[in-house]
């Protein structure tokens, strides 16, 4: 059985990934119920605004406390419609979801709490008082991929309402169970009414999710295609807009690495979740001193791998999440062989396994330059190992790509790699470790080019998703020396100021004051007037 809608029913059609099995359907939201959850999201979110933070920050509480009390439903809801090992669920759905709502109440009332404004200039603003307000947006849209069912979602969701949004939230097709419990914890937390709404559909819905006028905001998360028509949709209406797009990382290997850390990093990153999560190593260069042994562990390492079904605990690696993601990653490793490329491992589907979409874990040596996983994201069960001959080399194979989500550099040196991190082109790099940050709401996450616009979770993810306003304060008893009326005094006494206030020197400032004191003067008069 295949996931996904089932046109004649109108409904969405959850499968296993690893049996193959049916475990549960959604209906498929109509237009005129899109409009109506947009339409109470809005009504729900007017009331919500004017709420004190505190209010924000109870609630994202009690949503956390809501997560853990389910946490093991939610988890089984995770593995059987994604496939991850429950391991995974845990760590990277659960534990980084609630985080992210710790972290929002706990640190919202100090990033979006009112901000005095100085003003430095004293001879133009000295009458001058202001202050930042951090305003809602509105209702914003979230649509959000498969790979982290709960943990994007729910992350993303608690960052809204920290900054006094609604959300509508359309979660993918392959996992609109999970999807669903983002609106269920908010619900048991005691949200207002339609202030947290989920849509369900494919691509469709979240089209018209992003068009419609009642949206205020979107955050979407997804496949560069499907990124730069949500962009476009979004610029025909000028709404703000935050893109979380592919990645094909980096893994940096440098020749005074410890080999055997390095080793299981690659291992992790390369086949956490299947393989399938955008900051997932894709790409790995290793200094030619250490290359053999490298590529011999790995192999070894990942030939060990246990491969069955995500709720047996002893599981490492799950299926694949759907047919056709596995039949698009093979062709991509096919092609690198046909082209040149070696296998140091995998390449086909297990022998023994359920009937699901398993595939092993794959090592392949070489990047042939014509092959298209040079250029395409692999995003599945695979990684490529090149060797170089030093840093800058390193350095220019990994910036030479369209995206740029991540990099990590392995060194026993962390000057060295302060120094290369400068250097590397993407939104994130990290030492002898990869993609960690995803689980700190502190951390901004995001990239450059084809990765993406923007950036979630920190403090810049809130600004992202909040109106910054200024406010002044002026009780009126000076006159503006650039007002109305001109003239030549008015302009000598104005070139007079940018002398006196930005020359260069001492000497030069003085001699300003003394050529334009008539002009001066008179700007003085008008000030006091």
């Amino acid at each position: 059985m295949s996931a996904g809608a089932d046109v004649s029913s109108r409904e969405l059609v959850s499968v296993d990934p690893a049996t193959l099995s049916e475990i549960g359907r959604v209906a498929i939201t109509a237009p005129e119920e899109l409009a109506e959850a947009v339409g109470e999201a809005r009504m729900a979110q007017e009331g919500f605004a004017r709420e004190p933070l505190e209010t924000r920050r109870r609630l994202l509480e009690r949503v956390s406390h809501a997560l853990v009390e389910d946490a093991d439903a939610i988890a089984r809801t995770i593995v059987s419609e994604s496939g991850k090992p429950l391991a995974e669920a845990y760590a990277h759905d659960l534990v980084v979801a609630a985080d992210a709502c710790r972290w929002h109440a706990s640190n919202l009332e100090r990033v979006l709490g009112e901000e005095r404004l100085a003003f430095p200039q004293l001879v133009f603003f000295r009458q001058k008082r202001g202050w930042l307000r951090y305003e809602p947006l509105g209702v914003v849209a979230l649509v959000t991929p498969w790979n982290f069912p709960l943990a994007i979602p729910l992350r993303q969701a608690a960052a809204a309402i920290s900054a006094g949004n609604a959300v509508v939230l359309k979660p993918s097709e392959l996992t609109p169970l999970t999807g669903a419990w983002v609106e269920e914890l908010f619900r048991r937390a005691g949200a207002p009414p339609g202030l947290v709404r989920v849509v369900q559909g494919d691509g469709e819905v979240g089209d018209e999710l992003v068009r419609h006028r009642g949206i205020h905001g979107i955050v979407f998360t997804g496949s560069v295609e499907v990124g730069r028509s949500v962009a476009r949709a979004a610029a025909d209406r000028l709404c703000p807009v935050v893109l979380e797009l592919g990645g094909k990382d980096a893994m940096l290997v440098l020749d005074d690495a410890d080999l055997d850390r390095a080793v299981e990093g690659a291992l992790w990153g390369a086949f956490v979740n299947c393989g399938q999560a955008c900051a997932g190593i894709e790409r790995i260069a290793v200094a030619p001193g250490l290359r053999d042994a490298f590529v011999e562990r790995l192999a070894a390492r990942a030939r060990g791998l246990r491969i069955g079904h995500g709720l047996d605990p002893e599981v490492d690696l799950g299926p694949m999440v759907s047919e056709a993601q596995r039949t698009r990653f093979e062709a991509l490793v096919l092609n690198a062989i046909e082209h040149g490329a070696e296998l140091a491992t995998g390449g086909g589907r297990p022998s023994e396994s359920p009937p699901g979409w398993f595939h092993e874990p794959t090592v392949v040596l070489g990047e042939p330059r014509d092959a298209r996983l040079r250029d395409e994201e692999l995003f599945g069960p695979a990684v490529t190992v090149v060797s170089m001959d030093n840093d800058a080399q390193m350095v220019r194979w990994a910036n030479d790509s369209s995206f740029g989500l991540g990099a990590s550099i392995w060194t026993r040196d962390t000057g060295r790699a302060r120094a290369l991190a400068a250097r590397l082109e993407t939104g994130s790099v990290w030492v002898n470790d990869h993609a960690y940050t995803f689980g700190a709401a502190q951390a901004p996450w995001g990239g450059r080019r084809a990765s993406g616009l923007g950036r979630t979770a920190s403090q810049h993810g809130l600004y992202a998703l909040s109106n910054i306003k200024l406010v002044d304060s002026d009780r009126g008893r000076l006159t503006p020396g650039w007002w109305y009326p001109y003239g030549d005094d008015a302009v000598d006494g104005l070139r007079g100021l940018l002398g006196a206030l930005y020359g260069g020197g001492a000497a030069a400032r003085a001699r300003s004051v003394v050529g334009h004191r008539r002009g001066l003067a008179h700007l003085v008069r008008k000030v006091l007037r």
